[in-house]
């Protein structure tokens, strides 16, 4: 678990924008207010399928798709073994739009830099106890010798080829896409496409929301979520190999296991819940 003090992210923002950040404000992306730039790759597109080639039933996926538009307007995004398969935007939010990632994309994607600099620098974590999110970015720096987004940039973000991003402390702004890519190293045990981009075993240190307000539990006993600014959502069912993000300032219905439900439950065939998945047989898959 992460803390969050505010007055400790004034503090280290403070620290890190001295430390050279504050120069490249000029250069914010348009759909920004502010922050510290995190650099990237070109953000180029994640690879493509049809849903029915990833193990959906083409009407059940699209009604699932449908209800996420008419109660959830913004932008969905669903991605299986590494293919996006559906990606559609609403209202004020396109491809382009920098999304909130709030505490929960935001301290995971820290947790994730933290990995890298346990393996890399020596990063001491301590074990066992709950870890206060502005020390982790101030321990991450200091270790490295780098700010914590000039770290995130070079580590992380470039790795997964993200599209340029902004650090405004204590949250992470990127694009619904570019998440979409954390999502990948979370489902894969620190991989992104066949790349170790964080020490294998590191994601399980993540503790992420297993219980949802909803009429009923979550199709996938696996399943677990992250929790965006508003009501940004990311839902996870590692064995099934599945992300789904959904992007709203305010749903019309507050039922957080219907859209996740709704597209495990689309499914064809749903993997057992042990043995080899299909990405371990046909790597990239």
């Amino acid at each position: 678990m992460i803390r969050r003090h505010p007055f400790a992210w004034f503090a280290i923002a403070a620290l890190l924008l001295a430390l050279g950040g504050l120069w490249q404000w000029r250069h914010a992306h348009p759909h920004d207010a502010g922050g510290v730039p995190i650099g990237g790759g070109d953000g180029g597109g994640l690879p493509r399928a049809e849903p029915s080639g990833e193990g959906f039933d083409p009407q059940a996926f699209q009604a699932a798709v449908d209800w996420a538009a008419k109660e959830r307007a913004g932008a969905l995004l669903v991605l299986r073994h590494g293919h996006l398969l559906v990606e559609r935007y609403a209202g004020d939010v396109d491809k382009e739009s920098r999304i909130d990632g709030g505490s929960g994309l935001s301290d995971a994607l820290l947790l994730v830099a933290a990995g890298v600099a346990v393996a890399r620098h020596g990063l001491a974590m301590p074990a066992g106890e709950p870890i206060d999110a502005g020390s982790l970015a101030a321990a991450i720096a200091a270790a490295s010798g780098r700010s914590y987004p000039q770290f995130l940039s070079r580590n992380v973000w470039q790795p997964l080829n993200a599209a340029p991003a902004r650090w405004s402390a204590p949250d992470v702004s990127a694009r619904a896409v570019d998440w979409l890519r954390v999502a990948e190293l979370l489902l894969h045990d620190g991989r992104f496409e066949g790349t170790q981009v964080v020490p294998p075993g590191w994601v399980q240190r993540l503790h992420p929301l297993r219980t949802a307000p909803g009429a009923e539990p979550f199709a996938d006993r696996d399943m677990y979520y992250l929790r965006g600014q508003g009501a940004t959502r990311l839902w996870l069912a590692p064995r099934f190999e599945l992300a789904i993000l959904s992007v709203a300032a305010s749903p019309a219905s507050a039922d957080e296991t219907r859209l996740p439900n709704m597209i495990v439950r689309a499914l064809r065939e749903r993997p057992g819940v042990s043995g080899t998945s299909l990405n371990d047989l046909v790597p990239g898959h």
